[in-house]
């Protein structure tokens, strides 16, 4: 038994952050627990948080209500995987590729939200803004996965792997439901790629590396090829097929996919809302005077 003073702490720290995050670093998950590693959504909200109190700035209540309202609209694959997966990627010789990569980076650029800014209807959301960026992501995704880690790992040990922890949601042919970007393979591709590109020269190997580099078995051109590849077929894939189903059949898109949606329990129901990660009741408590020591 660990002695109360080994226990996770922190004393006097700048801030704290809890999206039901990962306690403490050093600290293992239980032994169900497989989604914990180098990328998990607590990421969003700290960095705004960062930016707010960068160079000694003090964060106001308001700022600290953006903070946790911004990232909650922000796709995690986009805002934390991106760049990596970008510097991968290369430049392919396809203009086809190269503009769908232009579509990923705009939308990167401008935040990684799955959101729309226009609909003043809450009950039926419009389209959102980067649409086309958003829906080639999430047609993207598994394929992308399977294209880094199928070929190394082989079927069986693959599926394997996908049936104790799935790839994260949206992904084609899943019922409507909002994404919460909390358990997936986010961090699995995040430090593979990144060790692939440490072993080529391009940045430095990731704490806790893998006994081995999954993409392209290690070769960067032949990862390289795999994920243009991988995207090429995300290309055809038809919004229908990712979010034409149950709540969304007559509406295929994202925006209707990702919707809060409610499971009644009693006479009285709540309807479906815009796309909020952890759309539960928020709290700012700030005190206000100071409290003796």
């Amino acid at each position: 038994m660990l002695p109360f003073q080994a226990h996770p702490n922190a004393l006097n720290p700048d801030f704290l952050i809890s999206w039901n995050n990962k306690p403490a670093p050093s600290f293992a998950a239980a032994t169900n627990k497989n989604a914990w590693g180098s990328i998990y959504r607590m990421q969003l909200i700290r960095n705004f948080i960062e930016a707010d109190i960068a160079g000694g700035k003090k964060m106001g209540s308001e700022q600290l209500i953006s903070a946790m309202d911004e990232p909650a609209t922000q796709d995690i694959r986009t805002v934390e995987l991106w760049p990596t997966i970008r510097q991968v990627l290369g430049t392919p010789a396809s203009s086809q590729l190269r503009e769908a990569i232009g579509e990923l980076e705009s939308w990167f650029a401008d935040g990684g939200h799955r959101r729309d800014l226009t609909s003043k209807n809450i009950a039926a959301p419009g389209t959102y803004q980067h649409n086309e960026a958003i829906t080639l992501m999430d047609a993207w995704w598994p394929k992308l996965l399977e294209a880094a880690f199928r070929p190394a790992l082989g079927g069986e040990a693959f599926a394997a792997a996908q049936s104790m922890l799935r790839f994260g949601a949206p992904y084609p042919g899943a019922e409507p439901e909002a994404p919460e970007f909390q358990d997936g393979w986010y961090g699995y591709l995040s430090k593979d790629l990144r060790d692939l590109l440490a072993a080529n020269g391009a940045g430095s190997k990731p704490a806790g590396a893998y006994s081995r580099i999954y993409c392209g078995n290690g070769s960067l051109a032949a990862c390289r090829q795999a994920l243009q590849s991988s995207l090429q077929e995300a290309l055809s894939v038809a919004p229908s097929q990712i979010y034409g189903h149950g709540a969304c059949a007559e509406n295929p898109q994202a925006s209707c996919f990702d919707m809060n949606r409610w499971s009644s329990a009693s006479a009285i129901s709540v309807p479906p809302f815009p796309f909020q990660n952890r759309p539960t009741f928020q709290q700012v408590v700030e005190p206000t005077k100071t409290l003796p020591r």
